[in-house]
């Protein structure tokens, strides 16, 4: 399976210009999580073969030193970006401010990172991670001291007004917030995914 498997799947980025004809994104089903992130320090013991990223880390520095410390996720609003080249969306940022490097599992460096939103008193997920029958696709991805990655996300909106948040899965089980913004969505993503077939022999997806 080590030589017979190469799944590529790369994040393709947009534009960070602000997105001022674009239109926030009015779905009625689950998105598939899309949180990629190129390892800072190439994983020793994965299987290989596994899909890539583009998506470098980048060095915290005085521009963008951010205000907490220690690992976390924030979601930044103060700039409207372009999301799948016509939609608004914003930045979200891991980063790690710690002393340590953290190691974070992946699926074809797919990091566990889904949207969530607030509705019926509790939090509820707008977004899944799919399942890979190739062992070659799992690994872990690495971020160094002072490092954070920067990914493209989409605002939603729909009939529910509530607020959203985003979740990441740690190494241990544990899990880590993004801080909660003001948001809407359609009751169909919570339950509804998309209809989706495999490309073929090296998609080893089935949703």
């Amino acid at each position: 399976m080590k030589n017979f498997i190469l799944i590529i799947l790369t994040l393709t980025f947009t534009s960070h210009v602000s997105a001022q004809n674009g239109k926030d994104l009015n779905i009625r089903h689950m998105l598939r999580g899309s949180i990629y992130a190129y390892t800072s320090i190439v994983d020793s013991n994965a299987l290989g073969g596994y899909g890539g990223s583009s998506n470098f880390a980048k060095s915290i520095n005085d521009l963008n030193s951010f205000t907490q410390t220690g690992f976390f996720m924030v979601l930044d609003t103060s700039e409207t970006i372009t999301w799948a080249e016509k939609y608004n969306g914003y930045h979200l940022y891991i980063v790690n401010k710690s002393d340590s490097i953290v190691t974070l599992n992946a699926s074809d460096s797919r990091l566990y990172v889904i949207a969530e939103v607030f509705y019926k008193n509790e939090w509820k997920p707008i977004e899944y991670l799919t399942s890979s029958w190739c062992g070659n696709s799992y690994h872990h991805v690495l971020l160094k001291s002072n490092e954070y990655w920067q990914f493209n996300i989409p605002k939603f909106t729909g009939k529910i007004k509530t607020k959203i948040r985003y979740r990441l899965t740690t190494q241990q089980d544990g899990y880590i917030y993004s801080n909660e913004i003001e948001a809407s969505f359609n009751k169909k993503q919570l339950t509804d995914k998309k209809e989706y077939t495999p490309k073929g022999l090296m998609d080893p997806y089935n949703d």
